[in-house]
Order: C-alpha cells, then structure tokens, then sequence
C-alpha cells in the first residue's frame, strides 16, 4: 500500500488495547481474534504501521497462538493487516484514493445485485426488508444496529439469486475501508435514509431508480470515510494520501 517501504521499516511497538468483547457470540476462537483486531485497526487504537504482536493478541485475549495466526492471515485477505515475509504483521494503511476505489466497487457490484434483486423480490422479501429497517430504527445498541443493516443488505443481495454476488459482497464488505466508514457518528442516519428511498423504489418495482439509488449511496460513503480519517489525523502528511 501507499507511503510503505517494505524493505526498510523498522518495527513499531505493538499497541494493543485492552480485550472489550463486543456482547457477541463467536463461532471459534478465530473468530472472536479477528473481530478484536478489527475493532481495533477500524477505531484508530492500532494506528497505520503498527507492528501486530500475535503472542500479545493471544495473552491479551486468552488463547493460544493458532487463531490468532489464522485471523491475522484471513485479516491480510482484507486488506486490514500487512504481512511482510520474516519481518511480520502490520497494520496496512490506505490513501484516499484506496477509500475511494472501494466505495466505487461496492456502489458498481451492488447495483448489479440490486438490478436483479428488484426484479425477483417478492412480498415477503419487502415484508421482512420493512421489519429490519423497522428494528434498525427501534435499537439503541450501535453493535445490533450494525448486525442488522448487514443483515438488510444481505437480504437483498440473496434475493438476487446469485450466490457469486453475494459472496463477493460480503467479502468488500468485511473490509477496511467499510470497517472506517463504521466509525463515523453519521453512519446511521445516512444508512437509514438510504433504505426507506430503496424500499420505496423495491415497492415500486421502479429497479433504473433502486439502481441508481444504490450506486449514488455507496459512493457517498467515501467522503464522510476520508473526513473521518483526515480528523483523526491517520494521514500524517500529504505523501500518506495517496
């Protein structure tokens, strides 16, 4: 990625905070570590460049070294960790233009999913669509309310009928990029005035409209991202933005 030289850096201190389980049930112990990181990168706790320590992860969370090992390499995948051969683990940066390219795919790969979606969503879809939407609302827990605007658009995506979209989307949706976005206060609000102009679209069955809903939205999503970073101060010069 940008600003990174990997034949000179230096290692940096690992920076790992506290384990704050997030009231969530985990699967396996790979699980619950790359949920951990995650928070961790996307909140700013582990800063751009920040060496990864699996033994500390795997003494700070209370397991052994395996899952750990297994989450950092399926963390690389998405572009939240760098591994760097004989060296280690690091925190992967990304420039502006990195934020921007994601949103972009995401707003072209889920406008296909919604083309097809608004021409095979049934009744029921939209029935269980406006539950979601409703619970979304109705929750004051941030993590919940998370959980099911993922499960609001996964919803669409199946309805879709293409287990290859689906996948994909849910991987771009694990990644870095999204996990920032998440961390803007803003999130909510701009998620939900999304969904009640799509839903509206879906019940019209107007599918040129949901599309072009859907592609302007998540294209949206990359300024309020890159303004959340810029404050942070996570570009600490202008050579770090690109």
């Amino acid at each position: 990625m940008a600003g990174h030289d990997q034949t000179s850096r230096e290692p940096m201190a690992s920076a790992l905070p506290r384990w704050a389980p997030r009231r969530r049930t985990y699967d396996n112990l790979k699980e619950a570590a790359a949920e951990y990181l995650r928070d961790s990168i996307s909140s700013g706790q582990l800063s751009p460049g920040s060496r990864v320590d699996q033994d500390d992860v795997a003494a700070t969370l209370g397991m052994s070294r395996v899952p750990v090992r297994e989450a950092v390499i399926e963390l690389a995948q998405k572009d939240y960790i760098e591994a760097v051969a004989r060296r280690g683990a690091y925190v992967s940066h990304l420039g502006v233009s990195d934020v921007e390219d994601h949103f972009e795919i995401v707003a072209l790969v889920f406008g296909v999913a919604i083309r097809r979606a608004a021409k095979r969503v049934t009744p029921v879809d939209l029935g269980e669509l406006r539950r979601v939407d409703a619970e979304i609302t109705a929750t004051a827990d941030p993590i919940h309310r998370e959980e099911l605007a993922t499960r609001f658009l996964t919803r669409i995506a199946r309805a879709g009928s293409s287990r290859r979209l689906d996948g994909i989307l849910r991987f771009l949706g694990g990644s870095l990029a999204g996990g920032f976005y998440h961390q803007w206060d803003g999130w909510g609000p701009h998620e939900a005035a999304y969904r009640v102009q799509l839903l509206d679209a879906l019940e019209q069955c107007d599918t040129r409209r949901a599309v072009r809903l859907t592609e302007s939205h998540f294209r949206s999503c990359a300024a309020p991202t890159i303004a959340l970073l810029r404050e942070r101060g996570y570009w600490a010069s202008d050579n770090d933005t690109t």
